[in-house]
């Protein structure tokens, strides 16, 4: 029996047929991948946005949490300028059209905390966290999930953290003390005056009275007259005039690291006392400040600086030097304790208050203003384990 094959005109039909039913097909997952290539695609715009949102809140907590562990000062003053400094932060975020609606900005003493909002009194508050949360909104995350808006947080801690040791950006003076206890000041008064650099001493005694405050201090008197030669003053910069003034008006020509602990007696001399004393005039008189002689002592009752002091009124700091304290402990031997600010004495508007009032035999005096912080506007925090602080970014 002979098979029966299809004529060409059935065959064409059939073609027909199949080619119609592929072409659908194609259709329909060309319109099945369009709907999840654009949910895709929509998904990637709505992440992509919440990144952007994440990065842009973050640099404003960075940057809202420097600023507030910038003006700590151990006072609820320093508490309020801190809130202060975030709320005036000129970050914003949403490409940069929209501003940071009320961060929360809290303090600790620890890294750890606890983290409070208001603490009083203030004293060794070194931590400022702040953290902010900014509302996204979805446009094709809706069209799968119900959700039209999510909040992106941000959080940033800085705090003082305390300097061991300072490779550069030390003045060439000394402040002494007996006492190691940084957090207490190593017993200086804040507002008392001290030598930054002693009088001469002939070897049986001072040509001149040393300032008050080490006058005030038998432990002092007696650790300075038993242990410095007629050789030592407290000064240990160079001694070249040039390198003189870079390390007094530009704190950038330290000789040697100095560190807690170190011993220092190896480099102590006498320097260029009158060349030094210009270029401490000249360093005060880079200040805009030069009628206040104080720094100025929180008044407890308004927790503020009172008007009429040196952190009361303006200043840029250029009056202000950071000094290693020292404990002459025997004749070869003269240990760093840490480290504090003084505030240089002025006379006027131009200020010749050191060459007018010093010469080869006179103390340098200056004002203990309290621990050193790095570019902070007042006196930092607290004393730390140092004296001395800058700030950072701690997490």
């Amino acid at each position: 029996m002979l098979r029966k094959f299809p004529n060409s005109a059935t065959m064409a039909r059939r073609d027909a047929r199949r080619n119609s039913q592929e072409r659908g097909f194609v259709l329909i997952t060309m319109a099945v991948a369009a709907v999840a290539l654009v949910a895709v695609l929509g998904l990637a715009v709505d992440v992509g946005r919440m990144f952007i949102a994440k990065n842009e809140t973050q640099a404003f907590c960075d940057s809202a949490a420097l600023a507030a562990a910038l003006v700590l000062d151990g006072t609820v003053t320093g508490i309020t300028n801190a809130k202060n400094a975030v709320t005036n932060s000129t970050n914003t975020w949403n490409l940069g059209t929209t501003k940071v609606n009320s961060p929360t900005v809290t303090f600790a003493t620890a890294l750890a905390g606890p983290y409070v909002a208001s603490p009083n009194p203030a004293t060794g508050y070194l931590f400022a966290r702040v953290a902010a949360t900014a509302p996204v909104s979805l446009y094709f995350i809706p069209v799968v999930a119900n959700e039209t808006s999510q909040n992106v947080n941000s959080s940033a801690t800085a705090a003082q953290v305390a300097i061991t040791s300072f490779p550069e950006g030390l003045s060439p003076y000394t402040a002494v003390s007996t006492i190691n206890d940084p957090p207490n000041n190593f017993g200086l008064i804040i507002g008392t005056s001290y030598d930054i650099q002693w009088p001469a001493n002939n070897g049986s005694g001072y040509l001149r009275p040393p300032c008050a405050g080490d006058l005030a201090s038998p432990a002092t008197m007696a650790a300075v007259t038993a242990n410095w030669s007629s050789a030592n003053s407290g000064y240990w910069g160079a001694t070249s005039n040039s390198t003189i003034e870079q390390e007094i008006v530009d704190l950038n020509a330290q000789t040697i690291p100095v560190g807690v602990g170190d011993n220092i007696e190896p480099v102590l001399t006498n320097g260029q006392k009158q060349s030094q004393a210009g270029y401490l005039d000249e360093r005060v008189n880079q200040d805009v400040n030069f009628t206040d002689n104080t720094p100025g002592v929180i008044d407890p009752s308004s927790n503020k600086y009172p008007s009429g002091t040196y952190f009361g009124d303006n200043h840029n700091g250029r009056r202000l030097l950071p000094v290693p304290i020292v404990d002459p402990t025997d004749p070869t031997h003269t240990t760093v304790l840490g480290f504090g600010q003084f505030l240089l004495l002025s006379n006027g508007n131009p200020s010749d208050y050191y060459k007018k009032n010093t010469n080869g035999n006179d103390p340098f005096c200056a004002i203990y203003a309290g621990p050193y912080c790095i570019a902070c506007t007042s006196t930092g925090a607290g004393g730390g384990s140092t004296g001395a602080m800058r700030v950072k970014l701690v997490q």
